[in-house]
């Protein structure tokens, strides 16, 4: 685990070097056309982006899904318990608790270390798990916390959007002058155009490699906080077979920090850019760990679901 979180944080500061590269280079490559304007807007970019992910991107994070702060134990008082407890027992302080007001079943931590750190659950996942598999998700997500992982998805997340931001406001702006008014190469304008529509894929392969490989770790890590592997597995499988479409939590931003696949607002999801390693597969290997054992899901009736998932209409 030690070796994982110190990994972690040499990933993060190496994540931040190649994004900021990354839109050095994408500013660069414009800068052909339209002028240096364009490289410096880049860089003020990067910069202004890594003190953002510095700072707030946890907020940032939160804002992009829509979640409301708990900001009182009266408010959720059973997710407030197990969210506490577990943090006891993983040694990390207790992070901050979001509720996100959507039917899909997830959730997702955030945050640059421990004692910044977030953990958001959906009305959807609070309706549909029982106390077993909800306890599995939350260990799951301070896993995360205490690994160090959310600093490093964070980060990716609110990069990989500015990036893609950056991307097509140096798109439209070909569209009002630079080289071409004066008689520019057009094949430098295809290779600009081109690296602009890479330059976002190529944010979302990073966003990939750091995602796939931890949900796996974090699974075992969870299993380890409760001693209870086959609730996560049953979590996982619900949530798998209880899918919503959702605009918010699959925004390609934040859709790397949920803890299972998310489909999209249309209710598709994407298979080649997947950021989640099969869930039949973190499935069988919870199940391994837990020796056979298989937790049976509680069938949750109308206005039977947990205590905490009652008080979820926070207001602004």
């Amino acid at each position: 685990m030690y070796k994982q979180i110190a990994s972690n944080k040499r990933n993060s500061i190496l994540l931040l070097i190649g994004f900021v590269v990354l839109y050095t280079a994408l500013g660069w490559l414009f800068s052909l056309w339209l002028g240096e304007a364009a490289l410096f807007l880049a860089i003020g970019i990067a910069i202004f982006m890594v003190i953002i992910n510095l700072f707030a991107g946890d907020d940032l994070v939160a804002l992009v899904s829509g979640a409301r702060r708990v900001e009182r134990k009266e408010e959720a008082p059973e997710l407030w318990r197990r969210v506490e407890n577990l943090a006891i027992t993983a040694g990390i302080p207790m992070p901050r608790i979001y509720i996100a007001n959507d039917d899909a079943p997830n959730a997702f931590a955030a945050g640059r270390n421990p004692k910044q750190a977030i953990v958001c659950v959906t009305t959807g996942l609070l309706a549909r798990l029982d106390e077993e598999e909800l306890e599995g998700v939350l260990a799951h997500e301070l896993s995360h916390i205490r690994n160090y992982d959310v600093r490093l998805m964070t980060w990716a997340a609110v990069l990989a959007g500015s990036i893609a931001l950056l991307a097509s406001i140096l798109l439209r702006s070909l569209w009002f002058g630079g080289d071409r008014d004066r008689g520019g190469n057009p094949l430098l304008l295809i290779v600009i155009v081109i690296g602009a529509i890479l330059a976002p894929v190529a944010a979302v392969v990073i966003q990939l490699a750091i995602s796939r490989r931890r949900e796996y770790v974090a699974d075992a890590s969870g299993a380890e906080l409760t001693r209870y592997p086959a609730g996560l597995a049953s979590a996982l499988r619900t949530i798998s077979a209880n899918q919503k479409p959702s605009a918010r939590l699959s925004d390609p931003s934040i859709a790397h920090l949920m803890i299972a696949p998310q489909l999209g607002a249309t209710g598709k999801m994407s298979k080649l850019f997947s950021t989640h390693p099969p869930t039949e597969e973190r499935i069988a290997q919870l199940e391994q760990i837990a020796g056979g054992d298989v937790h049976r899901h509680e069938q949750l009736t109308e206005g039977a679901a947990l205590p905490s998932a009652e008080p979820v209409q926070i207001q602004p």
